[in-house]
């Protein structure tokens, strides 16, 4: 792997042009589209432009993506299926693995709400949800202990929360919902690509990502993990021709029909691609993995380390946690105004995002001390008692 120092973190920034006029803090919400992925949509088009592009090359393309995507989590290509985004990954484990009417489904309140919704649209078929006790969406052994029973066939959580951004101890909740016959689902959207992600390590039997934060694509592309030995537990509620082994071949006027399903994630997948978007994701992961993703852990670490330990000193309440075990690249703390504070920092084009009633701050890998230094400056003229030092990194 690389070292740390090997990476030049200049080089990256100058990859994202939006670093020349804001300082962007939003990656948890959206991206900011780096000059790679732009290059890689204008070819996209020109091509589709000029002869409507090569379907076969698209089709190269997107198992090259799949490839790179199953190595980025440590997974095996055969496991990942496209979708067009998390909420839909999470919606197909709802609704295929195998509840029945009197199944639990524990979740939290702290969940973002698209892995909430899904698991509610069950009740009509008798599935029962119930909330796991947590402080910030931290889900702890003792949690589950409180609210799980004989009926619990599933705990759907959060690798990384939204907000306030703490991590869950991922391996560990699923050591104990398999010893119990628990399915375990993870919403990974806020660590996929910031984060070091190993679901051989993890053991979790489903993983829903998108790729429109930090694996700086266009929105409409999502993924989709399924641990090889849950293939078989869980049969799509819909098919398309791209999910079977031995597709009908429309070419010729004889047509043979078989419902023949591919033993893998594949089967899943739905029509046309956005082959688009999984192109510029191609680029992406492509360029991640060349940086190592240990590497851009590191960094988003030491840079949320480097802001929190001011916003302390200078006496805002940072929710976040500042146990390094559960940090991740999002940083939450309460000011007063939250909703006004978030006005005036995009007035001095600083973009952040409010969440409950919070400031967050998502970082990426462009980021850089100067940008939390003129977040600094920009909070300090706001509240004036803030003069904690910088001298922090």
């Amino acid at each position: 792997m690389r070292g740390e120092l090997d990476v030049d973190w200049q080089e990256v920034r100058a990859q994202f042009p939006v670093t020349e006029e804001y300082v962007f803090l939003d990656l948890a919400n959206k991206c900011a589209l780096p000059v790679f992925s732009v290059a890689t949509i204008q070819d996209y088009i020109q091509k589709q432009q000029r002869f409507g592009g090569d379907k076969s090359e698209w089709f190269a393309t997107l198992e090259e993506a799949r490839a790179r995507f199953a190595q980025l989590i440590n997974a095996h290509p055969d496991e990942i299926a496209f979708t067009k985004n998390t909420s839909e990954a999470l919606n197909i484990a709802a609704n295929c693995l195998p509840l029945r009417a009197g199944d639990t489904v524990l979740i939290n309140e702290h969940e973002h709400p698209n892995n909430v919704y899904c698991w509610l649209n069950l009740e009509r078929n008798g599935v029962k949800v119930k909330w796991i006790p947590t402080e910030g969406g931290q889900v702890t052994i003792e949690a589950l202990e409180q609210v799980l029973d004989d009926t619990t066939r599933v705990v759907s959580i959060s690798s990384t929360t939204y907000a306030p951004g703490n991590r869950n101890d991922i391996k560990r909740i699923v050591e104990f919902c398999r010893a119990r016959g628990i399915y375990t689902v993870v919403d990974a959207v806020q660590s996929v690509g910031t984060l070091q992600v190993d679901v051989q390590d993890w053991g979790a039997d489903v993983l829903c990502t998108s790729g429109h934060k930090s694996l700086f694509c266009p929105h409409g592309v999502g993924m989709l993990y399924v641990r090889r030995e849950m293939l078989d537990r869980m049969p799509p509620v819909y098919v398309a021709r791209a999910g079977m082994g031995m597709a009908a071949q429309i070419e010729y006027n004889s047509i043979t029909y078989e419902l023949d399903q591919v033993h893998s994630a594949r089967k899943f997948e739905i029509g046309n691609y956005n082959y688009l978007g999984i192109t510029v994701l191609n680029s992406s992961l492509k360029y991640l993995l060349a940086l190592g993703m240990n590497q851009v852990e590191a960094r988003l670490l030491s840079l949320h380390e480097y802001l929190s330990n001011w916003l302390q000193e200078a006496g805002f309440a940072v929710i976040s946690p500042g146990t390094e075990s559960l940090r991740s690249a999002i940083l939450c703390f309460r000011a007063e105004n939250a909703h006004d504070l978030h006005s005036y920092l995009m007035e001095n084009k600083v973009i952040t995002t409010v969440r409950r009633d919070m400031i967050r701050v998502s970082l990426g890998i462009y980021n850089n001390e100067a940008d939390i230094d003129l977040f600094i400056e920009l909070l300090r003229k706001w509240n004036p008692k803030a003069q904690g030092s910088t001298e922090t990194a």
